[in-house]
């Protein structure tokens, strides 16, 4: 009886990777993947492309949308953040936080008809630190305008120097309870947007 020889396999490698040796195999496609590469999903192990091409069935948004959710996020939290950094009693600020954030996301997602994008989270969440910083500046504004009238009336002809900008915004970023209230309110709606419902 005459010995069959011992079959060598070829070495595979990383079709990502090529360096990377491997015999894990994607198991929608076929292709080869390093760990680095290989998504566990409930049915095994696939590649990040096909992952990510079952994750755009739920990404409908267009840029146009992206444009809807960045505007309705920061003008919202720009008067939500005028008026939270007007009141700073940190814990009101904290307790109207979550809600507002709800609702700012809620508005962006009727905006949109519902629509989201792969990038929606993290632009809404964009909008809303810009909104809301733009938002505490123009209240400082509006309190240093308050000021100089009443000065203006009291001293009649007197000089007042205009409020410059990095000073308004130096005094805006120095509240604390605005931060707080710009934070959680980002938070809020990022984790809205990142929702699979």
């Amino acid at each position: 009886m005459s010995e069959q020889p011992a079959r060598i396999e070829e070495p595979t490698f990383c079709e990502v990777h090529p360096s990377r040796e491997t015999s894990l195999r994607c198991n929608k496609c076929g292709r080869l993947m390093c760990a680095d590469c290989a998504v566990l999903t409930p049915v095994g192990y696939r590649c990040r492309e096909c992952v990510r091409q079952h994750e755009d069935r739920f990404f409908n948004a267009s840029q146009y949308d992206y444009a809807i959710v960045f505007a309705a996020c920061a003008a919202l939290s720009g008067v939500a953040g005028a008026i939270i950094s007007a009141i700073g009693f940190l814990f009101l600020v904290i307790i109207a936080a979550f809600p507002v954030g709800g609702a700012v996301s809620e508005a962006a997602l009727r905006l949109t008809q519902r629509r989201r994008g792969r990038y929606s989270g993290q632009i809404a969440a964009a909008g809303v630190v810009i909104g809301g910083i733009v938002g505490g500046v123009a209240r400082v504004y509006l309190s240093y305008a308050g000021v100089a009238a009443d000065l203006a009336r009291r001293a009649p002809g007197r000089d007042i120097p205009a409020l410059p900008l990095d000073t308004a915004l130096t005094t805006a970023l120095s509240d604390i309870g605005l931060l707080v209230f710009v934070g959680i309110v980002a938070f809020t709606v990022y984790g809205r947007f990142r929702m699979r419902i």
